[in-house]
C-alpha cells in the first residue's frame, strides 16, 4: 500500500472516530432515575421522576429532581442544585451552605404550566460565589 493511501486511510479513520465520538457525547439521558451531577465543588447525587399534568396531584406536566446537595470544597462558598424545563430558564431548587463536608436533601418540580408532558429538561450543580460567576455543572435529560 502506498505512503500517501495508508495516511488518506489514517485520516478518514480519525474523523469517522471523532464524528461517532462527539455524537454520543451529545445523547441525553431519557426516563425516570438516577443522577449525580457537580464538580471539584461538590454534586448532587439523587433522582429525576417526570410526571404527566392530572387532575390530582400534578396541575401541571414536570419535572421532579430528589436527593442529596453535597458541598465538598472548604472554600467558605455554597452549593446549588437548579433545574428548567424546555422554553424556561434555570430556577434554583434548593442549597446548602452549611459547609464543606455536608449534605442537604431536597424535592423540587420545575414545570411547564401549559404542558401535559415536558419532553426535555436540565439539572445544574452549581457552586455560588456571589459575585455572579458560579461555577456550574449540567446534564440534559429527555422524558
Amino acid at each position: 500500500m502506498k505512503r500517501s493511501m495508508r495516511k488518506g486511510i489514517a485520516i478518514t479513520s480519525l474523523a469517522a472516530a471523532v464524528v461517532v465520538g462527539g455524537a454520543t457525547a451529545a445523547m441525553a439521558r431519557s426516563g425516570n432515575g438516577g443522577i449525580n451531577v457537580g464538580n471539584s465543588y461538590g454534586h448532587i447525587q439523587g433522582s429525576v421522576y417526570w410526571h404527566p399534568k392530572s387532575n390530582g396531584k400534578y396541575p401541571y406536566g414536570g419535572m421532579q429532581v430528589s436527593g442529596n446537595l453535597y458541598d465538598t470544597a472548604a472554600d467558605s462558598n455554597s452549593v446549588k442544585v437548579q433545574g428548567k424545563v424546555s422554553g424556561y430558564s434555570y430556577t434554583t431548587l434548593w442549597e446548602n451552605s452549611d459547609g464543606s463536608g455536608s449534605k442537604k436533601y431536597g424535592s423540587k418540580v420545575v414545570y411547564d404550566p401549559a404542558a401535559l408532558w415536558v419532553r426535555d429538561g436540565s439539572v445544574q450543580f452549581c457552586r455560588f460565589n456571589g459575585w455572579g460567576t458560579d461555577k456550574c455543572t449540567s446534564e440534559f435529560m429527555k422524558r
